[in-house]
């Protein structure tokens, strides 16, 4: 009966030492994943507004050649582009709304002449104002402004205005592009949510493991703590030690999620969603270091940048769903060959990245030749229709120079061959 209470005694010692201090670790490890993930979250939807905008105005550059131009007479005010008039012009901002789901004006001056927004009623915020602090803050300061709450029609907006400026620098309007706010706001909650349900699963199993365990297992539960705490401060490679992984109990089946997280997390981080492929942050981090262990040990290796040939004509003709299915082909054709070579990475639109470790120059572009010969035989199905496309490739050798130097190189190589037949290897 005294042993019996001697170990409850100790038990409810260590739970006292224990819990509190874990669970408060839980606590502080969750806020701060979901606050850096919901920070981030943020900034894609800034960064994706911007991207937006600039792709906006340089399709209205394109589509109407020329300066903004104000004319204003009694029956109202008019603005052109170019000789076209955009006022009742809803073609553009329309169909890009469809396809995104944000919100588009076009203003001369602080007025709103063309615009996605809608009031009430279902009509248009034509010949609205736009707040006189915004337009002269970006009217007049010449430069994009992203603004996390403007109040419009009721409703508040996450929003990016950037000046409309013509060729003589005098700034005339204003491209506006936006989210409303309550969107944003529950994307973030629902991304979040996950990982407060995965660390607050963790916090219960933990604090249970310990109360029927105690002492007995104190070792193994500071190796998974150790392990979360490299996790939340970003270390997603650290590793799990084999005798926790191979446990059959609690503590081993949380091991094994606290790696699963990380997958799911460096899937987050490392990966392009649409085409599986290493994404372009993550791809600079691994030639950086493939780079330092090769010139180390004294092996070579080369960097390739390929970019698919009139990839615009393929979304123009066919549009952007079977432009995406010619990436994940083609990435798919790429993942394959780099197995045991090196790896691919999406570097940005239609462009990949190419690493080959331990290959010579003339090895890679011999490979890069199979590649660009299998590309010319194949037909890529979407729906009744068969695509056919080639690749440019130019490939550089590597060395201790500095990373951006490398990739400079093939990319310069890459606009050789684009602006000399396309469709081939230049090294």
């Amino acid at each position: 009966m005294e042993r019996k209470s001697k170990i409850g005694g100790l038990r409810w010692t260590f739970l006292k030492m224990s819990v509190l201090p874990i669970f408060l670790l839980t606590l502080i490890v969750t806020v701060f994943a979901a606050s850096s993930f919901a920070g981030t979250m943020h900034r894609e939807v800034e960064n994706g507004l911007e991207s937006l905008n600039s792709a906006l105005a340089v399709a209205f550059d394109m589509m109407y050649p020329g300066d903004y131009s104000v004319v204003e007479d009694e029956s109202g005010l008019y603005f052109y582009k170019g000789d076209h008039l955009l006022n009742g012009d809803f073609s553009i901002v329309d169909a890009v709304k469809e396809r995104t789901g944000v919100e588009i004006t076009v203003s001369c001056r602080n007025v709103r002449v063309i615009t996605t927004l809608m009031d009430a009623q279902q009509n248009r915020l034509t010949d609205t104002r736009v707040s006189s602090t915004i337009a002269r803050e970006v009217m007049e300061g010449q430069v994009g402004r992203f603004y996390p709450k403007v109040p419009i029609g009721g409703d508040n907006y996450y929003a990016y205005y950037a000046p409309l400026i013509n060729s003589d620098g005098t700034s005339v309007g204003m491209l506006f592009v936006a989210k409303p706010s309550r969107d944003v706001e529950l994307l973030v909650r629902r991304s979040i949510l996950p990982i407060v349900g995965v660390s607050l699963l963790f916090a219960g199993l933990m604090i249970l493991i310990i109360t029927l365990f105690s002492n007995r297992f104190l070792l193994v539960f500071m190796k998974i703590d150790t392990l979360l705490k490299k996790t939340a401060n970003g270390e997603l490679s650290a590793d799990l030690e084999p005798e926790v992984m191979k446990r059959r109990d609690e503590l081993g089946e949380m091991g094994r999620y606290v790696v699963r997280m990380q997958h799911s997390l460096r899937e987050l981080v490392e990966t392009d969603q649409l085409t599986g492929l290493y994404n372009r942050r993550y791809a600079q981090r691994r030639l950086q270091q493939i780079q330092e262990k090769r010139v180390g040990d004294g092996n070579s290796f080369c960097v390739a940048i390929g970019d698919i040939d009139f990839f615009k004509k393929v979304n123009d003709t066919y549009g952007h769903e079977c432009g995406d299915v010619v990436l994940a082909d083609v990435a798919a054709r790429l993942k394959e060959l780099m197995k045991g070579r090196g790896f691919a990475a999406r570097w940005g639109g239609e462009e990949f990245l190419l690493v080959f470790e331990y290959y010579s120059l003339e090895q890679t572009a011999d490979a890069l030749e199979g590649l660009l010969n299998e590309l010319r035989g194949r037909e890529i199905a979407y729906r009744d229709q068969r695509v056919k496309v080639t690749m440019t490739v130019g490939a550089a050798e590597g060395s201790g120079e500095m990373i951006d130097h490398i990739i400079r190189e093939a990319d310069q190589k890459l606009y050789y061959g684009k602006n000399n037949g396309r469709n081939q290897v230049v090294k």
